[in-house]
């Protein structure tokens, strides 16, 4: 969806406005960049447009890459077009694990960076390749890295306390919502994205963040963290169905307050409707559809149904069972189990919110069908 593209380039452009008028020594970028690894000419292009900005009022750009920036073939990573084309641009970690000094206008900056390492032997590559970066290094520093920590996901990579001690702030990708952690004297911070694309992330983190930090050698002076005003607005709603009638009543006083946003800030809306008889199913898409189109960017429509014969006993027990976790028992694979989870989602959705091109989406990112092209 243009919009949604557009959306990113909006907030980026954000982050540029606030380094420029915070007058910061550098902006680093924990990976992920780009969100594939053959971004369209127009994502290259906004992003050269931007970091020119940077680049015209002298601050550094320094970015590692991310899962999402790694070609699995023997492709140019884009990254590298971006560090070729713009002065002040440092990609960092594609040859090994590297780190740059630069002089800012406060002074010297260190800042070290690893790529993104996934699969058997991860966590082993990762602590070599950490062990070779500079040891608590004297000016102010800043560590990047795109991985899991073990404190903030079930499959993970590093642990907090495997990080080297000694920088002054390590600034963490991957993961994304906003997290922070003590190390030592110095904060490890995911931020997260820019930008919810999913409905977890909108549900778990309503507003995006950026950090601002101040640093002095071995130590974190402070950590500002600023909202993102710039970011579409995600609504997270459930209706528990009743009656036709109801369901209307609650979607035009839901309708109120989508009327709120302005034209060019509609939302985004997930929408879950329950307890929803089988029978009234096509219905409640079709209400749906009339009363709230015209007020939203999209909307990702759940329906949720039980049989209308059982007794309500019967009923309640079924509502409570969780589909992932029947999935997962059934696949026995966890990924595979969210990956189906989340085409039952959105396949569930009306037609109209263009559900098949969505689960085609789901199903090339996640079998990286793009990349092999």
């Amino acid at each position: 969806m243009i919009e949604r593209e557009m959306d990113i380039y909006r907030v980026f452009d954000e982050i540029i406005d606030t380094a420029i008028r915070e007058k910061v020594d550098a902006v680093v970028h924990a990976g992920d960049f780009f969100d594939t690894t053959r971004p369209p000419p127009q994502a290259i292009h906004r992003a050269i447009r931007s970091l020119r900005r940077l680049n015209t009022a002298g601050i550094p750009f320094i970015v590692i890459p991310g899962d999402h920036d790694l070609p699995r073939r023997r492709m140019l990573p884009p990254l590298l077009i971006l560090e070729e084309v713009l002065e002040d641009v440092h990609v960092l970690g594609l040859r090994g694990p590297e780190h740059h000094r630069l002089r800012t206008r406060s002074g010297e900056l260190l800042v070290a960076g690893v790529r993104n390492e996934k699969g058997v032997g991860a966590r082993q590559r990762l602590l070599e390749h950490l062990a070779r970066l500079p040891k608590a290094p004297r000016e102010p520093s800043v560590l990047l890295l795109h991985q899991s920590l073990h404190e903030v996901a079930p499959e993970y990579e590093l642990e907090l306390g495997e990080l080297p001690q000694g920088y002054s702030y390590y600034a963490l990708g991957h993961i994304h919502l906003y997290r922070r952690f003590a190390v030592g004297d110095s904060l490890a911070v995911y931020p997260g994205s820019i930008e919810a694309l999913r409905v977890d992330e909108a549900s778990a983190q309503p507003r995006r963040y950026v950090s601002l930090v101040e640093l002095a050698p071995g130590r974190t002076v402070s950590v500002d963290k600023i909202a993102l005003e710039t970011p579409r607005p995600q609504i997270v709603e459930e209706i528990v169905f009743d009656s036709l009638d109801a369901l209307r009543s609650a979607l035009l006083r839901l309708r109120d307050r989508l009327a709120r946003y302005p034209e060019s800030r509609k939302p985004i809306l997930h929408l879950t409707v329950s307890n929803v008889p089988r029978s009234a199913k096509a219905n409640v898409y079709k209400t749906v559809e009339t009363v709230l189109s015209g007020y939203v960017l999209s909307y990702r429509l759940r329906v949720d149904t039980v049989e209308s014969k059982l007794p309500p006993s019967v009923q309640k027990a079924s509502s409570s069972i969780k589909l992932e976790g029947l999935l997962k028992d059934f696949l026995g694979d966890e990924k595979l189990a969210e990956l189906a989870s989340k085409l039952i989602d959105v396949l569930g959705a009306d037609p109209q919110s263009h559900a098949e091109a969505e689960a085609i989406r789901i199903i090339e990112e996640a079998f990286k069908l793009n990349e092999r092209r």
